[in-house]
């Protein structure tokens, strides 16, 4: 357990987890404090899907490794076998959870109809409005898995907030029977840790916090 503070300054991203199984029930409870987080204009715009299935984790895996071939050739990276091996196990880790969450974004609810349509009028793209309202889709998916992090460590589980993944979100969102409208975001293994890194440096807290009065 512990205090808020002390669940957030000793969370750690977990890579390597035990052969053992998690308990769905306990992780749908810290999804539901997720679905707690603030969003912009309370759109509430995220969608979690729950993988506790090796096989479909496996095959995801495998979408991920296919992606990163092709877009190593793409970009006629030349490379090593040690190299692309070295990626695949930095990409694909989350295999060895016995469970991934597959984190979306959904389309943002903007609260202002006028303003919307007028600035869609001007010219304006969906992700032009979101780049000038500074990016509130992407702030309420990230508060989201914030709190998901912070529910999963306060349980004693470990999970890592993945990106790279996503590479192939396409593939995989077709696998998961997602629609274009739903982004992949990001991709979060959990399993009981099997190794915890030691504590990180932080920047001086004078670097990063102005004040102004």
């Amino acid at each position: 357990m512990g205090t808020f503070a002390q669940i957030a300054e000793n969370r750690r991203s977990i890579r390597k987890y035990e052969d053992k199984d998690v308990d769905t029930n306990e992780i749908l409870e810290c999804l539901r404090i997720a679905t707690t987080a603030p969003s912009g204009c309370n759109s509430q715009c995220w969608k979690f899907m729950l993988i506790h299935n090796k096989k479909k984790i496996a095959d995801i895996a495998d979408l991920v490794t296919k992606k990163e071939e092709e877009l190593l050739c793409t970009v006629n990276m030349k490379y090593e076998p040690v190299y692309f091996d070295s990626r695949i196990n930095v990409l694909t880790f989350f295999k060895n959870a016995p469970v991934c969450i597959a984190v979306y974004m959904t389309r943002l609810d903007y609260y202002d109809k006028k303003l919307e349509q007028a600035l869609c009028e001007f010219g304006y793209t969906y992700d032009g409005l979101m780049e000038l309202f500074g990016f509130p889709d992407l702030l309420s998916v990230g508060a989201a898995i914030q709190n998901l992090l912070l529910a999963l460590s306060e349980k004693g589980y470990g999970a890592c907030w993945m990106n790279d993944p996503v590479i192939a979100k396409a593939e995989i969102s077709r696998y998961l029977g997602m629609t274009s409208e739903e982004k992949l975001v990001s991709l979060i293994p959990v399993g009981i840790p099997a190794f915890t890194p030691k504590g990180k440096k932080y920047k001086d807290f004078n670097e990063v916090v102005t004040v102004i009065e």
